[in-house]
């Protein structure tokens, strides 16, 4: 009963959307925890049905959390003047945020990057299963450089994450090819959102973005800030001063450490003004 209560309060926390909607949140998390509970599998991919979409991983509890986070908290969540805007996706790991991107804005175009090989596979996999368009793939390590860098990946499949960081990710090292975001960039173009989650490599992706004179181009942003509770307090204080004043900031998911987010959403002031307009 505990269990039943805890999925229906979850799906009932789901905003922007109707009754309808939160019943059929609930049943689909019901689903999972059934398939997750009968499932005999001890290895190898775990197709679901989500949200209209197929998504494959290997790990029931990675699925359930990237589909809580993405969908039911929609933590990426944004605003749009245009029914066609341009997102750009920094760590896109299996595609659970690309799958969300295009319920949200169907005739987005999505530009997705994923440094880790076997992660990146699965978002081929994931996109060319539901037949999106408008989606462009890239296996990269986004940094403040160009060329061959030493990315770390874990030796367990389920989270399918990496760092340039061997103290977040602690597996293997790879080689492999890194790009700085702002020469991928079409020019002279406004990007209306971009997702930052990279494991740690924040900081290079939008220290170089600010420096390169591209963050401006940039109307909305949610950032995952890595941090251990003993440096939180300065690297938050770090990422705003990237930001600066041309930007507002706030908390876009409920997970905090000493009071700071590990979600933080910054929107160009220009637009907020004009969106409260």
């Amino acid at each position: 009963m505990l269990t039943l209560f805890r999925l229906w309060k979850l799906a009932f926390s789901r905003q922007n959307t109707q009754l309808a909607g939160r019943l059929h949140t609930f049943y689909t998390l019901l689903r999972i925890h059934a398939e997750a509970k009968l499932s005999k599998k001890t290895g190898g991919l775990i197709p679901l049905k989500l949200e209209g979409f197929t998504i494959a991983g290997y790990s029931y509890v990675t699925l359930t959390e990237l589909y809580t986070d993405i969908f039911i908290k929609q933590v990426y969540r944004f605003e749009s003047g245009t029914e066609r805007p341009f997102i750009v996706d920094c760590g896109a790991n299996i595609g659970m945020s690309v799958l969300y991107f295009k319920q949200l804005y169907p005739d987005g175009e999505v530009w997705a990057f994923e440094a880790n090989p076997d992660a990146f596979a699965l978002l081929q996999r994931n996109v060319e299963a539901n037949k999106l368009k408008g989606i462009r793939l890239f296996n990269l390590v986004l940094s403040d450089t160009e060329g061959e860098v030493d990315f770390y990946i874990p030796a367990a499949t389920a989270g399918l994450n990496g760092s340039l960081n061997p103290a977040i990710a602690k597996g293997t090292k790879q080689r492999l090819q890194a790009c700085r975001l702002s020469g991928l960039l079409p020019e002279n173009k406004q990007i209306d959102f971009v997702k930052v989650d990279i494991e740690g490599a924040e900081f290079q992706l939008l220290t170089e973005l600010r420096e390169s004179g591209r963050l401006p181009d940039i109307k909305q942003l949610v950032v995952e800030l890595h941090a251990s509770s003993k440096d939180m307090h300065q690297k938050y204080d770090s990422l705003l001063r990237i930001f600066g004043e041309a930007y507002q900031h706030e908390a876009a998911g409920d997970l905090y450490t000493l009071d700071f987010p590990h979600l933080v959403k910054f929107t160009r002031k220009d637009l907020t003004i004009r969106l409260n307009s």
